[in-house]
């Protein structure tokens, strides 16, 4: 078998395993890293534009790396990165080059090279590939990264179409259990500090605590009444992405179901829950919505311990201090472990948890 044939055999084989992964998070961070080993990249970054294009979604890939006999060899992984940042320079100037050349970017700093690709989307590039490299790619390489560019957005333009909300991008209600699924996996397991979507180890804390928060727009119904439809949609769009500025990228959020939405953070304690929820409330309160005026939301919080297995439980519980907010004034954030421990709620006990001996 020729070189050219069993690189070929390899690079069709890694893109039948990439495929068969289900998940977003894992898919990106899989493909980067496939391709870091694949180019022997020193650095690996993808830049995602929102619609604004300010800021953008940054994942990035490092490994450490080692020469010998002037080749540099892929260790193990030392980073993996999501974050919202602001684009910088260089994409900026990618970006000019790609659009007015439609070639690939590339400069070079001493012995690295920085290569820079164009990720193409229906209405044109949604974010670029950036690639640091010990040496210049070849035109066939190019194609090769091109394409697998190519296929990759395709099958995550898939993924987003099934796990995501169609109006706000958030991950959609039938992509909820999946992941609380996930959640109960890592709890479950003794001394697990990986994610909770993906496959990056995220926060090497063992203490860390899963919360979640279900959230509901008030007097909503008032809002599509008075307004129409549009608007609320409007409304539901808006707090989509102020849902998504105020948490962090690592944070999953859900449009569960007409205006309500659910969000699941992983933190030290409940304290540090409790900031990351009223600090979202607050933004919600504060912001003018166009036509609309003040909108509020009232939310209710409950951790998710390895016992409550089923995600219907998980967000019962949820609900019932979401309840409270609502009769209580809304615009309000209750915990449920806080209101049965004030007596205010009667803990329920469900049937498989009772002990007969």
């Amino acid at each position: 078998m020729s070189k050219k044939t069993e690189g070929s055999r390899i690079i069709l084989h890694k893109v039948a395993s990439l495929t068969s992964i289900r998940d977003i998070d894992v898919f990106e961070f899989s493909f980067l890293k496939t391709l870091a080993e694949m180019l022997k990249a020193d650095e690996i970054c993808i830049y995602k534009f929102n619609n604004t294009h300010e800021p953008c979604r940054l994942i990035r890939y490092s490994s450490e790396t080692e020469q010998t006999d002037s080749k540099h060899k892929i260790e193990e992984s030392k980073e993996i990165q999501i974050a919202n940042i602001e684009v910088p320079n260089h994409i900026k100037q990618a970006k000019d080059w790609i659009d007015a050349t439609d070639k690939v970017y590339s400069t070079q700093t001493e012995n690295l090279f920085q290569m820079v690709y164009p990720i193409a989307g229906l209405l044109g590039n949604v974010g670029y590939l950036s690639l640091n490299l010990y040496k210049q790619l070849t035109e066939t390489e190019n194609m090769v990264v091109a394409s697998l560019l190519s296929i990759s957005q395709n099958f995550h333009a898939l993924l987003e179409e099934n796990q995501k909300d169609k109006l706000t991008g958030l991950l959609n209600r039938k992509t909820f259990d999946e992941n609380v699924s996930k959640i109960q996996d890592t709890l479950n397991s003794v001394g697990a500090d990986n994610l909770y979507t993906g496959i990056e180890k995220r926060e090497k804390n063992n203490t860390s605590e899963f919360w979640l928060a279900i959230m509901d727009i008030d007097h909503f119904k008032r809002i599509n009444d008075t307004f129409g439809h549009v608007y609320g949609d409007e409304v539901l769009l808006l707090l989509s992405q102020i849902m998504k500025q105020t948490f962090r990228p690592k944070d999953l959020l859900f449009r569960f179901g007409g205006e309500e939405f659910i969000a699941i953070v992983k933190v030290d304690n409940q304290q540090r829950a409790k900031e990351v929820f009223e600090r979202f409330r607050i933004a919600i309160e504060e912001f003018n919505f166009p036509q609309v005026g003040q909108v509020t939301i009232s939310i209710g919080a409950t951790q998710i311990l390895e016992q409550h297995a089923i995600a219907s439980d998980i967000v019962g519980r949820s609900d019932q201090a979401l309840y409270h907010a609502k009769e209580n004034g809304r615009n309000k954030l209750f915990f449920y472990e806080d209101l049965i421990a004030e007596g205010v709620l009667e803990e329920t006990i469900e049937e498989g948890d009772i002990e007969l001996f």
